[in-house]
Parts: C-alpha cells; sequence; structure tokens
C-alpha cells in the first residue's frame, strides 16, 4: 500500500513539475519569428535564452538553501506562482532585446524556487534503494515539460501569433501551484540543520564537488542544445524553401518529440545506474553525447530525415545521465546540507547553462559571412554546436578525479 501512494505521489509531483515547465522553452520555439520581428543577432538572441538560467543561478542559492531552514511546500508554492505571473508578463510587455531578457530573468526565479526544492521531496521521501529511478522520473518530467513547452507554442503560434501562444502556455505553472496545494504536506527541515547560503563545508566535500561539476558539463552542453537545435532545425527547413512561422513550428514540434525520446532514456538511465553504477551512466552518456554534439552542426546540408535522426540520438544521449548526476549528488551529500549542497549544484550547473547558449549564437554570429541575420551554413552551426561537446568532455575527466578522491578517502580511513 505504501509503495502505491508513494506511485501516486511521486506521479502527481512529476505531473506539477511539467506544468510548471511549460514557460521554459516557448520563447526558444518562437525564436526565429522574433529574430526578425526585432531584428535579433544570434548572440542576443542566446543571451534572452541565458537570462533565465542565470536569475535561476542566483535565485536557486537562496531558494534551495531556505529548504533547510523552512516550509519546502511553501517555496514550492509561492514559486510556481511566480513563474505563472512572469510568464503572463512577457507577451504583453516584452518589445525588443532588454525588455525580453529581463522578463525572462523574472520568469527564472520561479524555475529555481521549484525544481530543486520539488527534488528535494522526492529525494527525502524515497529510500536508497528505489531513490535513482524516483529521482530519474522526476528529472524526466524536467524534459517532458520542456517537450510540451515546445510543442504547444510551435502548434499554437500558427493559429494565434506567438504573443497568445507564450501567454496560453503561461498558464502551467498556475495550475501546477493548484494541484501542488493539494497534494504537498507541510515539509518543514529535519531538526538541527543550520546551513548557510555558500556553506563552506559543500566546498570541502570532494566526492560531491566532482559529482557537481560532471553536472556542469552536463547542462553546459544540454542547455545550448535546447536553445539552439529548433533554429537549427529551422533554418535548415528555411533554406530549402519554408517560411519562418512553418518552418518554427516543425521544428519545434520534431525537438518536443526528441524531448519525450529523452525523457524515456533519462529514466532509463537512472534505472541503469541503480544497478550498474552513478559514473559508469555518466561516463558512457557523455562520451556519446559529446561525440553527436562534435557531428551533427556540419550535418547542415544533408537530408531531413538524417538530421532529425541525429536530433533524436543527440536528446538520448544528452539526457541520459541526468538521473545519475541528481542522484549521486544527494548520495554524496552531507544529510544536514542537503539543501545547501543541491542550492551549489544548481547554481553551478546553471551558470554553465547560462553561458553556453550565449557562446553558441557568439560563434555563429563570428562566423557569418553574408551580413544577413540567419546562419547558413555547416561552417558556422558544426563550430557553434562543437563548442558544447568540448565542454561535456569535462563531465568524463570530473568522474576520473572523483573516482581518485572516494578512493583517497578510504585510504585515509584504513
Amino acid at each position: 500500500m505504501t509503495r502505491h501512494r508513494d506511485a501516486l505521489w511521486l506521479g502527481a509531483i512529476c505531473l506539477c513539475e511539467m506544468a510548471t515547465m511549460l514557460v521554459f522553452l516557448n520563447y526558444t520555439a518562437v525564436l526565429p519569428i522574433l529574430q526578425g520581428e526585432w531584428g535579433l543577432s544570434h548572440g542576443e538572441a542566446g543571451l534572452i535564452f541565458s537570462a533565465y538560467q542565470a536569475s535561476y543561478l542566483l535565485a536557486v542559492l537562496v531558494l534551495a538553501t531556505l529548504t533547510d531552514r523552512m516550509d519546502t511546500r511553501t517555496i514550492y508554492l509561492a514559486s510556481a506562482v511566480w513563474a505563472g505571473l512572469a510568464g503572463l508578463a512577457f507577451p504583453f510587455l516584452a518589445e525588443g532585446f532588454f525588455s525580453a531578457a529581463l522578463l525572462r530573468a523574472l520568469a527564472g526565479i520561479g524555475l529555481a524556487g521549484t525544481y530543486v526544492p520539488g527534488m528535494r521531496l522526492v529525494a527525502q521521501r524515497f529510500g536508497s534503494a528505489n531513490r535513482g529511478v524516483a529521482i530519474a522520473c522526476y528529472a524526466s518530467a524536467f524534459g517532458v515539460g520542456s517537450a510540451a513547452s515546445l510543442f504547444a507554442t510551435g502548434q499554437l503560434v500558427r493559429i494565434s501569433g506567438w504573443r497568445l501562444a507564450m501567454g496560453m502556455t503561461a498558464l502551467g505553472p498556475l495550475l501546477a501551484a493548484a494541484v501542488a496545494a493539494f497534494v504537498l504536506s507541510p515539509a518543514p527541515p529535519p531538526p538541527g540543520q543550520t546551513s548557510r547560503l555558500l556553506d563552506g563545508r559543500v566546498f570541502r566535500n570532494r566526492p560531491a564537488m566532482w559529482m557537481i561539476a560532471a553536472y556542469c558539463a552536463h547542462n553546459w552542453e544540454l542547455f545550448g542544445m535546447r536553445a539552439w537545435l529548433p533554429p537549427f532545425l529551422a533554418a535548415g527547413l528555411i533554406r530549402s524553401g519554408a517560411g519562418v512561422v512553418d518552418a518554427s513550428s516543425f521544428a519545434a514540434a520534431w525537438t518536443a518529440i526528441v524531448l519525450l525520446v529523452g525523457s524515456v532514456s533519462n529514466v532509463a538511465g537512472g534505472w541503469v545506474s541503480d544497478r550498474w553504477g552513478r559514473v559508469r551512466v555518466i561516463v558512457a552518456s557523455q562520451l556519446c553525447s559529446a561525440a553527436v554534439s562534435l557531428g551533427i552542426g556540419w550535418l547542415f546540408h544533408a537530408p531531413l530525415w538524417l538530421v532529425m535522426a541525429a536530433a533524436a540520438l543527440y536528446n538520448v544521449f544528452a539526457t541520459s545521465d541526468s538521473g545519475a548526476l541528481s542522484t549521486g549528488v544527494t548520495e554524496l551529500a552531507d544529510p544536514t546540507l542537503l539543501g545547501a549542497t543541491l542550492a551549489l549544484q544548481s547554481c553551478l550547473g546553471f551558470l554553465a547553462a547560462a553561458v553556453s547558449p550565449g557562446a553558441a549564437g557568439f560563434v555563429l554570429d563570428a562566423l557569418q559571412r553574408d551580413g544577413g541575420t540567419a546562419p547558413t551554413s555547416a561552417w558556422q552551426w558544426g563550430p557553434a554546436f562543437g563548442i558544447l561537446g568540448l565542454g561535456v568532455l569535462m563531465g568524463p575527466l570530473s568522474m576520473l578525479a572523483l573516482r581518485r578522491a572516494k578512493a583517497r578517502e578510504v585510504s585515509a580511513q584504513t
């Protein structure tokens, strides 16, 4: 009976996570349209996406650490409402680069107060035997919600224009708040937890820090991919003669399907890591995803079916280590510093996520040769995705350092 209740509870919180994510990639779905309407460069377009991650990494330091001091449920509910209201403000107030970046930054605060606090609730409810697959399910809800955000926005923009499309997807976090208010029980911190903002004790936990380093490498690639894969597919369709709106809609729909496939690989990776070990799954996933990152941009002029297949494979490998990474951090953290450790993980991970989309965008700008705004060559897309692949290779190196750190700990104890 307890397992049945746990499964229902996990399903409900995953549903809430999916709903809060409806605002996450709605901007990406309409990015080619906004670039044309506002005259954005690739660097500016990437920075608007990065503003969301940048505000997240600052807010998560405070909000995730607060879960060591106050009721996690309260933080979750307030943040979900904030995310919805900030999402609704974008279609009414955004008129160009600066206003769009500011409004996306405000929306990022909402994600900071829902994703990591929700992960803490999952980690505390499930024991070590099932925690890997439980956290993988929760992390996969991030991907499913992202896919729903892309797909819904991409379809709505064809019917109603980008402002109404973004406004309708902003209702998702408000729905999540309503559901969570009924599902989540009060979750005060365990007695005796007194972690501080950027608690120095977390930095002294070398194994946890190396796992966080691998998470940073993972986010560098994953969020760069999520920002630029839809425009990459849309650019290929536009080159073949499609209109901007139709190309953007199709690219968003296919990327949504790709993200759904990746969510399955996320759960599968978490299940395998419960049996074969976190490190093995992380290293294998990141080496494979790096190989695809280094190659996919050079397929810009390839047949559409090949590019679409490569995009699907890309997301499978890029997300299959998510559950193993997040579970690994919770297992290596000091239990009395779990909130502070998760805060640092998210802060550093989303710092990488904030930088990589802009970095890829500036590479596209630097290699633009025809004076236009649309990237039209594999010589642009290849290096842009290539820097994502080079970044994720830091993950396997971090896992090597993790093994050495744990070996030194064992040696010191004996």
